[in-house]
């Protein structure tokens, strides 16, 4: 995986604003991108999206760029957005080997925007 894939942050340039965690091919290609909110007045952290291209699911690079989005900042409290199927299984998955629970349909604080 890490000869073919790199995995770049973008941090938010408003407090508690949207950061992305790109996935991206060996060409540069952007094949997956993870979208959060980290609200460090709260202590709670938001997953928006994330998206990984079919052909290159189940290789962990979603596992690994949730990983590097909450590096920072494990010990909040976090939630995601409405979860799809896949959604509910990554999750729950994620839910077991961090410890940390991802409620869908979680709550921003006021510092985060929509």
């Amino acid at each position: 995986m890490s000869g073919q894939v790199s995995f770049e942050r973008v941090f938010a340039a408003l407090p508690a604003g949207r950061q992305t965690v790109s996935v991206l091919d060996a060409g540069r290609r952007l094949v997956g991108c993870l979208e959060y909110q980290v609200c460090h007045a709260c202590h709670i952290g938001y997953v928006v999206n994330i998206a990984i291209a079919s052909h290159w699911q189940g290789q962990g690079l979603g596992r690994h760029a949730l990983h590097t989005a909450m590096e920072p900042c494990r010990d909040y409290t976090w939630s995601t957005s409405r979860q799809s199927s896949d959604g509910r299984r990554f999750f729950g998955a994620m839910e077991e080997e961090m410890e940390v629970a991802f409620p869908a349909r979680g709550v921003r604080c006021s510092h985060m925007t929509p």
